[in-house]
């Protein structure tokens, strides 16, 4: 056992150079191999994002109704990963996922908006007018007084709610998330 460990020490001593361009090669192969896995993980992600919020969307299309408990977007991985795609993707393809992602997340401020807002006690202004009395003079005084009035603000946050997501483009099955699909498929063999 010792000659053995004798005679590669000396095969390493005399062939430095070789066994550091191994060490590098193998360095190199193993970044380049967590860079594809992260890419890959990524993509898979991105998409299981996409799907999510595509389905939320498509019922409120049905239904006309949010719950107020889901998330279209409960989380954004594209904003943190954008970087990874900008090789395998098209300018416009990136546009569309980014303009995607961008209107579930308003989407996701519109419905908590209108969470927060059933959630709070109604809210009532009292708003002054002048109304003649007929018993004062003949000319009839003035007599202010006022009138409250339950405000609802959450109409016009439903109608732009309802415009949102009729101009959400759906992205999972377009060219854009067919590339997605090709990256989130591909075998730890496989190039990127």
């Amino acid at each position: 056992m010792v000659q053995i460990l004798q005679i590669l020490q000396k095969f390493l001593n005399e062939n430095v150079g070789v066994v550091t361009f191994l060490v590098g090669f193998i360095a190199i192969y193993l970044y380049l191999k967590q860079k594809n896995d992260r890419k890959r993980a990524a993509a898979s992600l991105i998409l299981q994002e996409i799907r999510y919020a595509e389905q939320l969307i498509r019922g409120y299309s049905a239904s006309r109704t949010y719950s107020l408990y889901d998330r279209v977007l409960p989380t954004n991985s594209w904003n943190d990963s954008i970087h990874l795609f900008l090789a395998d993707l098209e300018e416009s393809e990136i546009d569309i996922i980014s303009r995607f992602y961008d209107k579930a997340a308003y989407v996701d401020v519109l419905i908590t908006k209108i969470s927060d807002y059933k959630n709070a006690p109604p809210q009532t202004v009292m708003v002054p007018f002048t109304v003649p009395d007929p018993s004062a003079t003949p000319v009839g005084v003035p007599t202010p007084q006022t009138v409250q009035i339950q405000i609802d603000p959450m109409g016009t946050t439903q109608k732009i709610l309802e415009d949102t997501s009729r101009k959400v483009e759906l992205v999972y099955n377009t060219p854009a998330g067919e590339k997605l699909k090709r990256i989130a498929k591909k075998k730890w063999y496989d190039p990127i």
